[in-house]
């Protein structure tokens, strides 16, 4: 059925039929497609060598990731060492990139730059890119464990790239810029298609390593997505068909954010699949639109529940800074002041005989016994803090 989909697809294609005739292959495709959904379980079975086939025929995993660390970071070596387990041995190079003082460079085009930001008191600022080549070969385990860091710790996290790479076909870039262009080439026909973007565009490009990919989204937009033939670009490691949605800014930090922090319970690629799908999902769906006028009670389309099953649309889950003691201060006097005093000259009353300040003694000693892990990496920061500022000193010759 797939193949007579692809078929139909191809000859609309080629022929450069009129939008009539396109809408009329429209029709074909949709009943083509009403077969149901292709096998898979989780929608997300996690490929780490990317020349071998998931069980379900759906790959997941981060194509791109791009951030930025002010100061969490004591110095170049402490980072280097960090760093190594995820993406390699970094040495100095004699590139220019960005505008960093520094730039160093790893295996597959991973990148690192840093400086030293005098408008931070001397902050160590480090912007490292990590291709997909690199991220696509890390164990989840350690994949989780770099986006948690960054989650938790970067400054700006300015991309990150998902990806699905549908091993069964079950959609061509073709077949979707039929299902999704109008009667005026320059809109998009959301009669199935549910997103905010605007406009999509189709290109068929020459070449040994050309193919068909459709895109949609602007260029310059927080969100795009290419969908492609991977067998072409990969010459044949990849037989699949990649659907890369490209995230920036605060998409990205979003997308890093949510998948460091969700589902602790899940398997993690369980937790990765489910995740992936619902970025996309977030960007993009493909529904019966003409059931409902609410968009959520109208059927997903079966080919596309074959990539994200039931997914759900990502939730933005914003993660708070880290905790520091100049926050805790800063916090403390405004919003503690009058209701210690008020304990403190209640307590007399409510606790017995105590008096005000030994009240406020016994509640500083049952903090000491209380202190989180949260607490305790601000004290530590603080000590860092200080011992960094210490150390500039004493090279300036203020110590």
């Amino acid at each position: 059925m797939l193949d007579d989909i692809t078929a139909a697809v191809g000859r609309a294609v080629r022929t450069g039929e009129t939008s009539a005739v396109r809408e009329e292959r429209r029709d074909d495709l949709r009943n083509a497609a009403g077969v149901g959904p292709l096998s898979g379980n989780t929608g997300a079975e996690i490929t780490r060598c990317l020349r071998l086939r998931p069980p379900d025929g759906v790959g997941v995993s981060v194509g791109w990731l791009s951030c930025t660390w002010v100061g969490r970071f004591d110095d170049l070596s402490a980072f280097l060492a960090w760093a190594a387990p995820f993406v390699g041995e970094l040495v100095p190079s004699e590139r220019r990139w960005r505008g960093y003082d520094t730039v160093f460079a790893g295996e597959h085009g991973v990148l690192l730059g840093s400086r030293v930001r005098l408008e931070d008191g001397g902050a160590l600022e480090l912007h490292l890119d990590v291709p997909a080549a690199v991220l696509e070969g890390l164990e989840l385990v350690r994949l989780l464990e770099l986006l948690r860091e960054v989650a938790l710790y970067a400054k700006n996290v300015t991309r990150c790239d998902v990806t699905l790479d549908d091993w069964q076909k079950v959609i061509t870039p073709a077949a979707l810029d039929i299902l999704t262009t109008g009667d005026d080439p320059y809109t998009l026909h959301k009669a199935q298609c549910v997103t905010r973007a605007e406009q999509s565009d189709f290109h068929r490009s020459k070449g040994p390593k050309g193919g068909d990919t459709w895109y949609l989204g602007a260029t310059s937009g927080l969100a795009r997505l290419r969908v492609y033939d991977k067998a072409r670009e990969s010459g044949g490691e990849v037989d699949a068909i990649r659907w890369e949605l490209q995230l920036r800014g605060d998409r990205a930090k979003d997308a890093v954010v949510s998948l460091a922090l969700m589902g602790e319970g899940l398997p993690l690629d369980v937790r990765m699949g489910d995740w992936a799908a619902s970025q996309l999902v977030r960007f993009v769906d493909f529904r019966e639109r003409e059931q409902d006028s609410n968009v959520t009670r109208c059927d997903r389309l079966p080919w596309f529940i074959a990539l994200v099953l039931n997914a759900q649309k990502a939730r933005a889950v914003v993660v708070p800074p880290p905790l520091t003691c100049e926050r805790l201060h800063d916090y403390a006097d405004k919003a503690l002041p009058s209701m210690l005093a008020t304990l403190a000259r209640s307590a007399r009353h409510i606790r017995g005989s105590l008096s005000p300040e030994s009240y406020i003694l016994g509640m500083l000693y049952k903090g000491q016994t209380r202190l989180s892990d949260r607490h305790l990496l601000a004290l530590r920061s603080l000590e860092s803090s200080v011992s960094r500022k210490t150390l500039r000193l004493a090279k300036q010759g203020g110590v």
